[in-house]
């Protein structure tokens, strides 16, 4: 009999066992009380910075309990403005990377390896990768690739601007809760605004949604 072999790295949250799932609930819960300031998730991430005051978060990745607290939500949650700028990156990447040859391609996104200094005799010899310097292209008008992709996001942003609004999708593909990725319609993520995204989730069912 051939050997079957499981091409999953991990078994999905979802398809754990019951007390396993209801373990790593209780423990989420006990680690958002826990917290000095109450807010009803937890996150990794400084939001709030001493050093710099000013700082704005536009994404952030959030752990909350959902409402029946039967289950955990593993979400990250992104701005609309910080969606649009991904959006034109990733079209004008595209369109400039189609633009190269094979050749090119090979070129301008290879690294080569060099030697690291060494800061004390006797010191173990290191390397490091950087990448090659840019080259001009014709079909450029002499531009680098990356001076394209710059040109090609405002041109977009200029011309056809990419029309996102609030949305939530989930995933039930994670190792740890469930996936939840969410643009807010919100100009930074503070504490404020992740409560005020996850109780808008929970308001419309804590399920797939888009704006209209």
């Amino acid at each position: 009999m051939p050997t079957r072999f499981h091409t999953r790295k991990h078994l999905p949250f979802v398809e754990l066992p019951r007390h396993k799932r209801r373990n790593a609930v209780i423990r989420l819960g006990w680690k958002i009380a826990r917290q000095t300031d109450a807010h009803g998730f937890w996150t990794d991430q400084l939001l709030e910075d001493p050093d710099d005051p000013d700082r704005i978060h536009r994404w952030v990745d959030v752990y909350f309990l959902s409402a029946d607290r039967f289950t955990l939500w593993n979400a990250e949650f992104i701005t609309i403005p910080l969606a649009v700028e991904d959006a034109l990156h990733k079209r004008a990447f595209e369109a400039a990377y189609a633009g190269l040859s094979a050749e090119e391609i090979e070129r301008e996104f290879a690294f080569e390896s060099r030697t690291v200094p060494r800061k004390r005799p006797g010191e173990p010899r290191m390397f490091e990768w950087v990448q090659r310097p840019q080259g001009h292209y014709p079909q450029f008008e002499g531009r680098t690739f990356q001076q394209e992709c710059e040109r090609l996001e405002a041109h977009y942003l200029a011309t056809e601007p990419p029309v996102i609004g609030e949305r939530f999708v989930t995933d039930r593909g994670y190792a740890y809760g469930i996936g939840l990725h969410a643009v807010v319609d919100e100009a930074t993520l503070d504490r404020a605004a992740i409560e005020r995204t996850i109780q808008r989730f929970r308001d419309i069912g804590e399920r797939d949604w888009h704006a209209a």
